[in-house]
């Protein structure tokens, strides 16, 4: 074979070299593609629990803004501690219009994990998971004494409060009460 045939060629080596690197870079590529993929169903996920969280923020404060408020003064409309808060309001009804029902705000401890549970009605209805996941929580209540405001950690009082903080973590829910104050 002549020197000008030798050049125009390639060695056995040389393809060998450049289908290692093909295949190497269709790895990386394929790998690339899958890690992708697992952020995209990472972050369908994340979105999916903000929304989750969105929808349980909004549910609560919509029933304090339905709070009712009893005209007996003996009875308590609202009561809570550090832990748990309970109330009358008007929920909506599958047909449409609202009613009367106990809404029941607790956090649950489970192990080393907290959930935020919202329970509508009696002791035999389901819980609704408003946050879940994180490791301390505890309620506030927003008290009005003569224009000054002041936390406070129970509510008993025959007045219902101004406000209810929801302390998750380092994050703080703050939620209005319609008619309090």
């Amino acid at each position: 074979m002549t020197e000008r045939a030798r050049r125009l060629g390639f060695t056995l080596v040389e393809v060998m070299v450049a289908l290692v690197i093909g295949g190497m870079a269709v790895a990386g590529a394929g790998a690339l593609l899958s890690g992708l993929g697992d952020r995209v169903q990472a972050i369908g996920r994340a979105a999916a629990r903000a929304d989750g969280d969105a929808n349980g923020e909004r549910l609560l404060r919509g029933l304090l803004a339905n709070l009712e408020l009893s005209t007996d003064t003996t009875a308590r409309s609202f009561v809570g501690d550090a832990n748990n808060a309970t109330f009358g309001a008007w929920c909506d009804t599958p047909a449409g219009w609202l009613d009367h029902c106990t809404v029941h705000l607790f956090l649950d401890r489970q192990g080393h994990a907290t959930v935020l549970r919202l329970q509508l009605g009696g002791a035999n209805s389901s819980a609704i998971d408003l946050r879940r996941g994180f490791r301390e929580g505890r309620f506030c209540y927003l008290m009005d004494v003569d224009g000054r405001l002041r936390w406070v950690d129970t509510w008993s009082q025959l007045v219902v409060p101004t406000g209810l903080a929801v302390i998750i973590d380092a994050d703080t829910l703050f939620f209005p009460v319609w008619g309090g104050g």
